[in-house]
């Protein structure tokens, strides 16, 4: 559209320009929409050809490979997990039976045990826990059976000393033996 042909249509100069301005400013802005669609329109096709390329990488993939692989990394994981729980479950064990040798070894300590580990042969280990106090439960009974049937296991509560006294000590060579021995040797009878 020129300024001419609407002054030909019977438009006044002012009237023209007026509408060129007008007419140049609608231009300006399909021109602006016109470059954002094929901004737009480039960054599209430029995706879909990336789509396309990543597709067609996908194609080459080995899925049954892939799967396969994960599913091994998933049993290894899993023997690994399997594995840990087990370490764990061994380390616990282990201080829980030295938490019960160090209570009662202690307990048999403080029973007045001559020897701990001579003691504790003679126990029900059945029979005995650790409680949460760290104590033994069920020592104390076994404890008081094996001093009345073994009292030389333990120290005496008393810190007294036994005496034992000289008793009547008969020899067992009588004087017939002696007198026979003397006479044997050449010695002079004692009687």
């Amino acid at each position: 559209m020129k300024k001419e042909d609407l002054i030909k249509l019977g438009l006044t100069e002012e009237q023209a320009n007026a509408a060129l301005v007008i007419h140049g400013k609608d231009i300006e802005s399909h021109k602006a929409k016109l470059e954002a669609l094929t901004t737009e329109n480039q960054a599209l096709f430029g995706q879909v050809t990336e789509a396309t390329s990543t597709i067609e990488s996908f194609k080459k993939l080995d899925v049954s490979g892939i799967q396969a692989a994960a599913d091994q990394w998933k049993t290894k994981a899993e023997q690994a997990e399997d594995e840990i729980a087990q370490a764990r479950e061994e380390a616990e064990n282990a201080i829980a039976e030295t938490e019960f040798n160090y209570a009662l070894r202690d307990a048999l300590l403080q029973a007045n045990a001559r020897n701990p580990v001579a003691v504790s042969a003679l126990l029900d280990f059945d029979k005995l826990s650790v409680n949460d106090d760290g104590e033994i439960t069920g020592l104390k009974d076994q404890l008081e059976t094996i001093r009345s049937e073994n009292e030389y296991l333990f120290i005496p509560e008393s810190d007294d000393p036994q005496i034992v006294l000289g008793g009547n000590s008969n020899s067992i060579i009588n004087d017939v033996v002696v007198e026979a021995a003397r006479t044997a040797a050449g010695l002079k009878p004692t009687s």
